[in-house]
């Protein structure tokens, strides 16, 4: 049997500190995501970023590619793994925001984060029969334990826990691992800016389905210019830029190793909410942070390779 992780590689270290500020961007996102989630209909928000995002790829690649810094390379069979990324990452916002309107109220999309590690995990087992290490398997509890104790989920009742949102948030944590498996593979046969550009453009297409009774394309200029500062963020930013990076991580590292690294996505955007907002940090909630962090260093440390 293969091993759940690949071997720790001195080249890795780049990679990982790249992935790790493209988390705390991420983090961020929530920030920005707070300020125009009200100020237009979620399809029209994700069509928009996604749309933005493939857009902003565009001087990505022709500046990596003028100063040669990734070598392009591409084949049909990216195209082939690219259709289903994009269609699995548009659902993915869908059901995200679905999770939003429905959910646990504040906190809720941190079910999200939470628990995709863990599903990643699941299905690399499932799928590529691979085994996990008693340090991966410890780091999974305590970054699912961690992730409970930051949104605080003893404050929530049972119907709450079960309510039809919340099932909405499992459900886009799973299409997520699905995607990072896809992604994987889909690399194999292009650099991870290519598929990246290539599976972006096939979720703006899906998304224009999801938003077209709101005109999108029509619509535009109803919108504030405080609107597009945060979707320029939130695009090209977030998604053209961060995701991207964790697009490349999971080429270099692996499925598993680099979702573990979403455990730091509700640290950072509670942290930062404390700083940004002055929302004060309970200690169950810091506690939680302390855990997902400790939850990233034992599935990547050279112990549970």
């Amino acid at each position: 049997m293969n091993t759940l992780t690949q071997a720790e590689r001195p080249s890795d270290s780049p990679i990982i500190v790249m992935l790790i500020m493209a988390m705390l961007v991420w983090g961020a996102s929530w920030i920005s995501g707070k300020y125009i989630a009200d100020l237009a209909p979620a399809p029209v928000t994700v069509f928009y970023r996604l749309a933005m995002a493939t857009l902003g790829m565009i001087p990505i690649l022709f500046l990596v590619n003028h100063f040669k810094l990734v070598r392009l390379r591409f084949s049909r069979k990216a195209l082939l793994w690219s259709l289903p990324a994009g269609i699995i990452l548009a659902l993915y916002n869908q059901l995200f925001f679905l999770g939003l309107h429905d959910g646990l109220p504040g906190k809720g999309g941190m079910l999200v984060t939470t628990t995709n590690p863990v599903l990643t995990f699941l299905l690399t087992i499932v799928v590529f029969k691979q085994t996990i290490g008693k340090l991966q398997a410890l780091g999974l509890a305590l970054g699912l334990t961690g992730g409970l104790c930051m949104i605080e989920i003893w404050q929530f009742n049972y119907h709450q826990l079960v309510a039809t949102g919340n099932a909405y948030f499992i459900m886009a944590s799973f299409t997520w691992a699905i995607l990072t498996l896809v992604s994987q593979q889909g690399t194999r046969f292009a650099d991870f800016l290519l598929f990246s550009t290539l599976m972006y453009g096939s979720a703006t297409l899906v998304s224009y389905g999801f938003a077209y009774e709101h005109s999108p394309l029509t619509s535009m200029g109803q919108y504030s210019a405080f609107y597009w500062q945060h979707m320029l963020f939130l695009s090209v930013i977030v998604v053209s830029v961060a995701t991207s990076v964790f697009f490349l991580a999971n080429q270099q590292l692996g499925s598993n190793r680099s979702s573990s690294f979403i455990f730091v996505v509700p640290a950072s955007a509670m942290g930062l909410s404390a700083w940004y907002f002055s929302e004060p940090l309970s200690l169950p909630v810091a506690c939680g942070a302390l855990l997902a962090l400790m939850a990233v260093y034992l599935i990547n440390s050279k112990r549970s390779q």
